[in-house]
Order: structure tokens, then sequence, then C-alpha cells
């Protein structure tokens, strides 16, 4: 049997040791599938050609439910399941029982699918790109979760989980119809559990569209693991741009705002991914400024020079002023230093040691004299207060502040005072209160007891997880930042955090690399970026992305034509009738000439085409992922198209715009009629000059009755009046 052109595989029981590493695939690892060497230098040719090269050779075909197995089926199932097994950790170390994941690659028909159109694409700038005839779902199962991975479907008439190959319950004997079965593919795509998804169009654009780790049921992977896995795959299939929706929770905070204040950008900043596109018509140099804005805010501004009272922000902030060995100036310092913390603690490391060899690499501008001073100075006013009594970090420091200068000393000392013993068999110990969240000192009799626990403070994982989020919804979050002067940095602050939060839309371009010329390309092959071109196209056509042609080094024009027409008619569902006639820019160029004589051995080549055989407007349902429908979106933020967040249209002229500019809170119900500001400007004017009679109201009343809007994306109208409808609507990533 065969489909789609590749023979259909058996799956075949296999010793771990036979299976690549998750952790070094394709770069190594071991394997013994045929081809092996080519996966770890990568494929040759696009994304088109390297993802069947990849399923044929890495992994085999699962046998489709029997009642859409031909004969049975007029055509093969328009959803292929591949799959591929890998082991997790040393091949050495492998054996029965050891840890083995699978890569689920489901190859749709978009011609037959369910889902013509990409939400995706439409809110992130690729609404204008044509559908493409084929999608690749990139899927590891969750471990954890019996449905999960596209391995078993629910009888839908007693729930009995079934084998997705199986089209009959063996308890209640109903049988599945196609339609059913369908649907529960669909649900398996759409299943939030996955460890990963990402979905991959035909001409190498893609959407990452989930990553969860350990705090998202993952057994063996991390959130890293799995992001450095599908980082390595892209590049093997030259896979050309993706994007993701980074919506991720860590710990309950909005972690692209937590991570981009600690390390100036996404947590998938770590692989390449950089600012794509801004809701509300935000740009990449307003992401940037808001990024430096709001983590260079000194922490000195949080601490008043008046007499009003010390508060929690005060005391917390102070609490990790103390016990870091290096200054925290800024918000980002502070940050850096309670995550990283919290890392080491989460990895069960020794902090005590830690901060002991750090402060050991710290030039101390004092000498030994002046520290000792200070110590006495110290131990002094806890001798005075009592032993065993606990003394504020402040109220020492206040204490202290007249015999010791400059403060910079005091502060210096008092990061060490804490397992200072005295002449006579007294130690400093040291604890944090959690009522006050400060730090405390007194003196008390040395026992090794006392040495292990009160001579270092080392805060839980419990403490630096409630200091976190307190600290993030006193200076990060927007809607409860707390108030402190100057009020306009404070505004500032407030502006950039909600810019940040906007900026949800990220991308990695894989295909700049092979734009240019490099050493790993095959340097027999002619490489031409090739732009298709309709003549005589309609008016509102689009041009597709430009298709990668590898040709052979005595190719002529006629077979960059050949080629041409091919991977455009291969790729894109209404180009199927495209014909590529003629050279755009090229004068005095026939057919039979070379195209290394004419054009050179790397080019970008703009071709001219006519769809030949059949009608443009038959095929026009697919010429855009955007749909059918054509809106318009002119909103007051200056945004131009659809970029995910919640809009309204105005009943009058039927122009898109987000309800936040509008000035409806998204809490907030939209109104049953809406019109903006221009139109109703213009209403009034037409009222001042006796031209506002009843016509202008009946044709208000007209439009508002078909407008009618209520949480929706300008999209979602068109989702509406058409049963082709988007899938995969809402993007959920777990970091």
């Amino acid at each position: 049997m065969v489909v789609n052109g590749r023979p259909l595989k058996r799956a075949k029981r296999r010793v771990t040791a036979d299976l690549c590493d998750f952790f070094t695939f394709p770069g190594g690892g071991g394997g013994t599938d045929k081809g092996g060497a080519v996966a770890a230098e990568g494929f040759e040719g696009p994304f088109r050609w390297s993802v069947g090269e990849f399923l044929s050779r890495h992994a085999w075909l699962l046998p489709p439910p029997s009642i859409l197995s031909p004969p049975a089926a007029a055509a093969p199932p328009h959803l292929l399941t591949w799959r591929m097994a890998f082991r997790v950790g040393d091949a050495a170390a492998a054996d029965a029982d050891a840890a083995v994941v699978e890569l689920s690659v489901v190859e749709e028909d978009v011609l037959r699918s369910k889902s013509i159109y990409c939400d995706q694409c439409r809110v992130v700038g690729w609404s204008c790109h044509p559908v493409c005839g084929k999608r690749y779902h990139f899927i590891i199962q969750n471990d954890g979760n019996p449905l999960s991975g596209c391995r078993q479907t629910c009888c839908s008439r007693c729930g009995t989980l079934l084998p997705l190959s199986e089209s009959r319950c063996p308890l209640c004997k109903y049988e599945s119809t196609a339609d059913e079965l369908e649907d529960g593919a669909y649900i398996q795509l759409e299943d939030s559990s996955h460890l990963l998804h990402a979905v991959v169009h035909g001409n190498g654009y893609g959407h990452l569209l989930r990553v969860n780790g350990r705090e998202g049921g993952s057994r063996y992977l991390t959130g890293r693991d799995i992001m450095g896995f599908w980082d390595r795959l892209c590049k093997l299939l030259h896979v050309r741009k993706v994007t993701v929706m980074d919506i991720s929770k860590k710990y309950g905070m909005e972690y692209r705002l937590l991570h981009a204040v600690t390390r100036g950008h996404p947590w998938y900043g770590e692989w390449g991914y950089q600012f794509g596109t801004g809701s509300y018509a935000l740009t990449c140099a307003s992401y940037r400024e808001a990024v430096e804005t709001l983590s260079n805010v000194p922490l000195s501004l949080f601490f008043s020079h008046t007499r009003s009272p010390q508060t929690k922000l005060h005391d917390t902030i102070s609490l990790y002023l103390s016990l870091s060995c290096r200054q925290l100036a800024t918000v980002r310092d502070l940050f850096c230093y309670i995550t990283d913390r919290l890392h080491d603690v989460h990895k069960q490391s020794r902090l005590a040691t830690s901060e002991k060899d750090t402060s050991s690499m710290i030039l101390c501008a004092w000498t030994k004299e002046d520290t000792e001073l200070a110590e006495c100075a110290m131990v002094k006013v806890l001798r005075a207060v009592g032993v065993s009594r606990w003394v504020a970090r402040r109220a020492l420091r206040g204490a202290t502040s007249k015999a010791v200068e400059p403060l910079e000393l005091l502060d210096y000392c008092l990061n060490g005072l804490a397992g200072k013993t005295t002449d006579d068999g007294l130690v400093v110990a040291i604890r944090c209160n959690d009522k006050t969240s400060t730090v405390e000192y007194r003196l008390e009799p040395a026992t090794d007891k006392l040495e292990a626990s009160r001579t270092f403070f080392t805060p839980s994982a419990e403490h630096l997880l409630r200091d976190l989020k307190f600290l993030y919804d006193a200076l990060l979050n927007p809607a409860t930042m707390q108030p402190y002067n100057p009020e306009t940095t404070r505004a500032y602050s407030v502006s950039a955090a909600s810019k940040l939060l906007d900026c949800k839309q990220f991308i990695k371009h894989f295909d700049e690399p092979l734009a240019s010329s490099s050493p790993t390309l095959n340097p027999f092959k002619l490489r031409a970026w090739c732009h298709a071109e309709l003549i005589d196209h309609p008016k509102d056509y689009t041009a597709p992305p430009p298709e990668l042609l590898l040709l052979s080094p005595d190719a002529t024009v006629a077979d960059l034509k050949l080629q041409a027409t091919k991977a455009f008619q291969e790729t894109y569902l209404v180009f199927q009738r495209f014909q590529a006639e003629q050279l755009l820019d090229c004068d005095n160029v026939s057919d039979n000439d070379l195209v290394k004589l004419k054009l050179g051995r790397n080019i970008a080549v703009r071709i001219g085409g006519r769809y030949v055989g059949g009608d443009y407007r038959r095929l026009g349902q697919f010429r855009m992922e955007r749909g059918l429908d054509n809106w318009t979106v002119d909103c007051t933020c200056g945004a131009k198209d659809d970029d995910g967040e919640r809009m309204l249209a105005c009943d009058t002229c039927g122009v898109w715009q987000h309800t936040r500019c509008a000035g409806i809170n998204d809490a907030e119900e939209v109104p049953a009629k809406f019109i903006c500001r221009k139109c109703a400007g213009a209403r009034k004017v037409k009222g001042r000059n006796g031209g506002g009679g009843s016509g202008g109201g009946g044709k208000f009343k007209g439009r508002s009755g078909g407008r009618l809007l209520n949480m929706k994306r300008c999209k979602d109208e068109i989702e509406s009046a058409s049963s082709v409808a988007g899938r995969f609507g809402r993007l959920t990533t777990v970091g």
C-alpha cells in the first residue's frame, strides 16, 4: 500500500539502545536509523522536501481506522499520523524500562480538512499568505495522559477508550462513523496537555502552539529539553519562520513580563525568538524601550528619606539587599537575585556555601582594622540589648550609623556579621521574621546545632516564592503597582509594564542563514529564491512568499520555470493551475540559456505566470489565510490589522478597532450599538447643517442589526458567516 507516494511502515518493537537520543537528535546520540548521517547534517532542499524525506527515513506510518482505509474509503484519510520514538538519556544506561518519548507528526490534507484557515497566521501578519495544501503537526504526547498523543479516542456512545485504528467499540459494539472519527482526531490535535504541539505549513512557516515541561505534567522532559529538541528539528527540516504566542504563567505571574525584566527578553528568547508583532501597534523599538525603562528603575526610589513608617515593600527589599553579597541597584538586580536563588533552592544546592564562595571574590575597599571596628560596634549594641533578644537589621544599622562611617562600610559588615564569634563564646545568629520580612540578629551561646542553623540565613523556596509574587505585584504588575515618588517615574513604569504585557507574539527566523551563501550548502547546486507573480492578476491579489528552488549546475531557464511551476503548485492550493511563463526584470533571456551564466549561483528571481485551464475565482477561498471576507482595521492606536486582541466594528462604517482603545475595559460587555468617534463627529456635523434627518437614523439602525458584537475579534464575525472556520484558535504555552 502506498499513501502520498510513501510506503506504509509497520511499527516495530525496538530496544531503547537502538533509538535516537532525544537530547542530541539530530546531531548525534547513536541510533540505527538509516540516513542518520544525513540527519546530523540536515536534509537538502526546502521544508516541503525535507519533511517528506525525514518521515520516510525515521518514522513509521500508523494504519488508519478500518472505516477510513481503502477500499472502504474513496480517498486516503486527510489526517495521516507518523511516529518516531526517542530514548531519554544515555544508550549505555538504556534497558527495557528506560524512558521513551514519541514524536507524532500528523500530516493534514488541508483541501479536505475541516479547518482550512489558520488563526495564528491572521494575527502575526501572515493573513495574506495563500492557504497551503499541507500542514504538519508535531506533537509529543503527555506521558501522564492516556488520551494524549493521538493514540486513543473514546467511543461516542459509551466512552470506552479505543485505539485510533479501531472504529468498532468492543464493549457496546457501536461502529463509529467517519465523521465521528475525524472529530475525535481533531479533539486530539486540540488537546492542551501535549508536551509539544507545533504546526508548520507546507511553505515552511510555522507556529509553536504549546510547550509543557515539568509544571505541565512531563515526567522526563523539562521545558528547556523540549525547546532544544524543537529548535534542532526546525533547523534539520529547514523550517523558515516560527511564531509563538507567549501567554505562559509561572508561579501565577505573567512570565513574559518577569523574564523580560530579569533577562531582557521572553523565555523563548533563549532560543532566538524575538519581537514579532505587538498588539496595539507596538513596535520592536517600543518593546526594547519598555524593557529598559522598567528594568532600570532604581531601588533607592522606594526608600523614603522622611520619617514615614517602614512598609512591607521596604522590609522585603531590605531583606534581599542584606542577603546579597553584590550591590542590588535596580529592579532588574533585585528580581535576578531572587529568581537565581529560587533556581538554586530548587536544585537543592547549598546556598550558604555558594554565598561564602561568592563573598570571597568581592574586592573589599576597607582594611581589616576598619571591618573589625565596625563589627565590634554592632556586637556592642547586641550585648546592650541582651542575649537572646532579636534586633532588626534596620534598628542595628541605625544604632551604629554614627559610630561606623561611611554607611557603605556598615552595610558591608552587616552582610557578613552572621556567624561571628565573640571572646566569651557567643555567636551572632541570624533569622528572617516571616511576619515583617526583616532580617534580625542576636547573640547566642555557640553550639554545633546553632552553627548549622542560625549562622547563615537561607530562605526556603516557599519564602522566596511568596516574596517574588509580592514584589511582582508591587513593582511590575501595572494593575497593582504600588505608588512611589516621583510620580512621573511610576507612570513611565506602569506604561512600560503594560506594553510588555501587550507584546505576546514572538518570532524566530530560521531562514536568515540560508538566504546567503554558506559553506554548509551544496556547492554543486544552484539556489534560487523564486517570487511568483500573476500576469493580469486581480486587483486584490497578494503575492505569496518566495519559494526556494534547487537546480543542477547545467539547468536552463526552461528548467527554472518548470521547477517554479512545480514548487508553487505543490505548496499552495490556489496555485494548483499556475504555469510559469517568463522571467520578469530579465531581458533577452531564452529558455535554452543556462541559469548560472545569466543569473548566477545564488539568486532571487521574479517569475510571471498565469492560471491554465481553470478559473482563479473558483479557488478564491484558498487565496488568503484570513478567509473570504475583507475586514478593515483602523484603530486610534495605529493598528491596521487583526492582532488577536478584542475588537468591535462601528455600526455605521464597519471599521474595526480595539475595545480598549474605544474606552471599553476588557471586563465590560460590548454595547449593542456602537458608533466610532469619526462617524459620531460626522453625524453631529450633519445634524447642525440640517442633514441629520431620518435617512441617517435609518442607516444606523439597519447596520446595527447586522453588526451586533460581543467579545469578538474581527475574524470571529467571518467565522460565524462561513462554515469553514479556523481551529487551534487560542495559543497556550507554558514555559
